[in-house]
């Protein structure tokens, strides 16, 4: 409307409730329209065009449409309302739209009491807020959001140095069953599985066990003593004669 201001004809009460009644469209409202528009041709064109008949036009339309409990509805909602974290800019836009339909004047101590008892949920953030001695309503709104977008960046930052993937700690596995031609259960018969050559080896001589590496098995010392000295020739070294 502020488009016309001075255009000649928008500025007649009589013809901004006509252009008014052409926006209200409706099976439910249709029947309240065509009342009004019988009423708009009975007035006259010059005595009653002024601002009272538009003002009368303006009442009759809230006392038909406007919700009567809207204001007890907002204030109930208040009371209600919490923050929840970190959506405090959603937080601060339906409680701010709140307090206008209950008719609280935003910036009130009254406003700013109802905007605290919204972080109930949240006494660390309320705490962080009063101690930073917020003026008024909208510095403590300003505050409101430091604080919250301030744990909101520690919170992702201590999310951003522990490991998204973690193996889960459960019961250790036990070894699987090395299978071999010996060993192979049915089920593997067609199945290729590595020869058992543990068989085919000479036992382990427990008694003489790591001879081989260091040096030759030395026999008892009684046995080797018992063996009779082979005579050998003086002139050849060789036995069966002697010189």
């Amino acid at each position: 409307m502020l488009a016309n201001l001075g255009v000649p004809g928008f500025e007649s009460p009589i013809r901004r409730i006509a252009i008014a009644l052409t926006f209200i469209k409706g099976p439910q409202v249709d029947g309240w329209v065509e009342g009004i528009l019988e009423g708009l041709n009975q007035l006259n064109p010059i005595g009653d065009n002024v601002e009272y008949t538009y003002n009368n036009f303006l009442r009759c339309f809230e006392t038909n449409f406007m919700d009567s409990t809207q204001q007890e509805t907002a204030q109930a909602s208040l009371d209600c309302l919490k923050f929840h974290f970190p959506d405090i800019d959603q937080y601060i836009s339906t409680f701010e739209t709140l307090a206008r339909k209950a008719q609280y004047t935003i910036g009130s101590r009254e406003t700013a009491n109802l905007f605290l008892k919204g972080f109930a949920n949240a006494p660390d953030i309320v705490e962080r807020v009063i101690d930073k001695s917020p003026t008024d309503y909208y510095d403590l709104k300003n505050k409101a959001i430091q604080v919250v977008k301030n744990r909101q960046l520690l919170r992702a930052m201590r999310n951003a140095t522990t490991p998204i993937f973690q193996r889960p700690q459960g019961p250790p596995r036990p070894p699987r069953t090395q299978y071999n031609s010996s060993n192979a259960p049915a089920w593997m018969n067609n199945r290729t599985v590595p020869m058992d050559l543990s068989r085919g080896r000479f036992p382990p001589n427990r008694q003489n066990q790591g001879s081989w590496r260091n040096g030759p098995t030395r026999g008892n010392v009684t046995q080797m003593e018992e063996r009779p000295k082979v005579k050998k020739c003086y002139n050849c070294d060789k036995p069966g004669h002697f010189t």
